[in-house]
């Protein structure tokens, strides 16, 4: 490979020798960037002269228009960098060809004969041309109109030409050469744009919704298409959730549809589950502290923290807690009549859904209005929402929100009601197995009772000696137990 590229470059040195006793094109102007070097060279296949001379031209700044001559396939390797000059003259003169420069660094090539009419009068001043009438023709462009119009401009001399706003058109007036050398440069520079073929497929889902997952992947910037970097906006495709089927139907081309595939099979799995536990359990505050227990403060395995206003504990039933069990501890409560179950419920709730527990009534009202009864249902006693979301890391996040209504009284009056409201709200991280007990929902009681010895105890005036009234105050604290586990 190294003999035959020496080899050439010592039959290019050779064909530059011999130029000089050939008809050459005329010296380029005295100009810096014609002493520039280029390099100039084809693959072994060779490449269109014509192609060659374009490439060629443009690495000075100068436009290429070509008069009629037969394109041929050339092999050239010149080697190394040689100034621009020089290559243009070798390969104008190998292949009889011919040059002029006009104004605006436009340059037509062809032969000797076809270039002659153009030497015989100056390139600014076209005598002939002005006498020829002059004619108006739309042309309708692929590309920017402004651009366009300004290699027109550039190539064809003594036209004029406009673009028309908020059209692919252009104005030409010139004479039928002008429009000639117009309708030539547009089909050299104005190509028309690839076509993106558009197809159109239906994925049905077997997890996700489809009106969920058609509204993420419509919202998605760009899709990357090609090896160059380019990018396909969505807002050429479209994706419709066929909710029936539970299908989605895009539209787009093929690497558009490539890309959205893989999305559909990363975003369409099965949603994980969470089963949760909850108890609820009512037990008196004196009966608490009677028995040493203390939710305020941490003692054995358990840890209490304040989250947002409940007082929250945490342990791990998988583990031996020796100080205390708190299930165990709230079972042997029960049982003496110092607490009350007030529900024990198990609901599966899929990651980041949401499940409610209800335990107690509705109290249903109903008010007579203008026109008809206005009714108005009021639910009473404890309301529990869980949201749970599973961590990349295997944790669980609980979102809590619990309240507690009670009916204290009521009156005659069917639009007055007086109820009691106890609300907490807690968020908290929790390992698989967990148990998280909540409390805060305290409820507050007064109970005034008169004590007498029989009989005397009634006698007027003299009977508050034999008898007096005794205050109890209370308060009840409603704690909830949580109990995540992850269902595979």
């Amino acid at each position: 490979m190294k003999r035959s590229r020496t080899l050439l470059t010592f039959l290019a040195v050779a064909c530059l020798a011999l130029g000089s006793a050939l008809a050459q094109p005329a010296e380029l102007p005295d100009d810096a960037r014609y002493d520039q070097p280029v390099t100039f060279s084809t693959g072994m296949g060779g490449e269109s002269l014509r192609a060659m001379m374009t490439a060629l031209a443009r690495a000075v700044d100068l436009t290429p228009v070509f008069d009629a001559f037969t394109d041929i396939n050339i092999v050239y390797d010149i080697g190394e960098p040689k100034p621009f000059r020089q290559v243009w003259a070798l390969v104008l003169t190998l292949n009889d060809l011919d040059y002029v420069l006009q104004d605006n660094d436009v340059v037509v090539i062809g032969t000797a004969d076809g270039l002659a009419r153009l030497r015989t009068a100056p390139a600014t001043v076209a005598v002939e041309v002005d006498e020829e009438p002059r004619v108006q023709r739309f042309y309708r462009v692929n590309n920017e109109p402004d651009a366009v119009a300004t290699i027109l401009r550039r190539a064809v001399s003594g036209i004029e030409v406009d673009t028309l706003p908020g059209t692919q058109a252009l104005v030409v007036v010139g004479t039928e050469a002008n429009h000639e050398a117009v309708e030539a440069t547009l089909l050299e520079f104005d190509a028309p744009p690839d076509v993106v073929q558009l197809v159109q497929r239906t994925y049905f889902l077997s997890n996700a919704r489809a009106g969920d997952l058609a509204e993420t992947l419509q919202s998605t910037v760009s899709v990357p298409t090609g090896e160059n970097g380019a990018s396909e906006r969505l807002d050429t495709v479209t994706v419709v959730a066929e909710t029936r089927t539970n299908a989605l139907i895009v539209t787009g081309s093929d690497a558009a549809q490539s890309r959205l595939a893989g999305l559909i099979d990363e975003l369409d799995r099965p949603q994980r589950q969470v089963n949760v536990q909850v108890r609820i359990q009512e037990i008196t505050r004196s009966a608490a502290l009677s028995l040493g227990i203390d939710w305020g403060a941490g003692f054995g395995n358990m840890t209490s923290q304040i989250l947002g206003g409940g007082l929250s504990f945490i342990f791990d039933t998988t583990q031996v807690i020796s100080s205390l069990n708190v299930l165990a501890v709230l079972d042997t409560l029960e049982t003496q009549g110092l607490t009350r179950r007030v529900d024990d419920s198990n609901i599966t709730i899929v990651d980041a859904g949401t499940g409610s527990i209800q335990s107690g009534g509705t109290i249903f009202i109903s008010l007579p209005g203008a026109q008809q009864n206005i009714e108005r249902t009021i639910p009473y006693g404890v309301q529990i929402d869980v949201t749970p979301r599973i961590a990349a890391d295997g944790r669980i996040a609980l979102d809590v929100q619990a309240s507690v209504e009670d009916v204290l009284s009521t009156t005659d009056d069917p639009t007055f009601l007086n109820l009691s409201t106890r609300n907490v709200t807690t968020s908290l991280s929790v390992e698989e197995g967990q148990t998280v007990l909540l409390g805060g929902l305290l409820q507050n009681s007064l109970t005034l009772e008169r004590r007498q010895i029989p009989i005397l105890g009634n006698i007027p005036l003299i009977g508050d000696i034999f008898a007096r009234n005794v205050s109890e105050e209370d308060s009840v604290d409603l704690l909830i137990i949580l109990t995540a586990q992850i269902i595979d």
